[in-house]
């Protein structure tokens, strides 16, 4: 209990400023905004209630909000990811498969199952913080391919550093 606390607290703080320092300031181009804190939603153990994933999706949305300077973007479409995550679990996988699971992690689900998982919440928490952010609809052709770039770059980018940070198993 204890150990997951603190690993979520660890990486809670290492995602917010890989956010704010790193990726914020790096510049892909004008349609390509990775979003790498998500993975803190993302890798939440399975059993966290529906309202737990929702304080944690506001929390860690609000912490990027305040660094970034975007008021309120980050945390609506993290809330929003955080929602349709057990959604999202119930489409991609069967009950008999979460069976002595705890996490949402390559290593207990297996790449395939975990590029779709993390590919569709991407995609929807991108559509929902460029559509906030844009606030028109006339920019739906900019929108719809500012979402599927940045979800493309964003999800090579977490699978990145799930691998350069994988446990080293002894």
């Amino acid at each position: 209990m204890y150990n997951t606390l603190i690993r979520n607290i660890i990486r809670f703080i290492a995602l917010v400023i890989m956010q704010v320092l790193v990726f914020d300031n790096i510049g892909f181009g004008n349609f390509i905004h990775p979003t790498v804190y998500v993975l803190f939603v993302l890798l939440l153990p399975f059993e966290f209630s529906k309202a737990r994933l929702l304080i944690d999706g506001f929390l860690i949305g609000m912490a990027v909000d305040i660094f970034s300077g975007t008021p309120g973007l980050n945390a609506a479409a993290t809330v929003f990811l955080a929602f349709l995550r057990p959604y999202i679990i119930g489409l991609t996988t069967r009950q008999s498969d979460l069976e002595g699971k705890n996490f949402p992690t390559v290593t207990e689900m297996g790449l395939q199952w975990f590029v779709v998982y993390a590919i569709l919440l991407l995609l929807f928490h991108n559509l929902v913080y460029f559509w906030l952010e844009a606030f028109s609809i006339k920019l739906l052709g900019l929108i719809l391919l500012e979402t599927l770039l940045s979800s493309i770059v964003s999800l090579l980018i977490l699978l990145l550093i799930i691998y350069l940070f994988k446990p080293i198993k002894k």
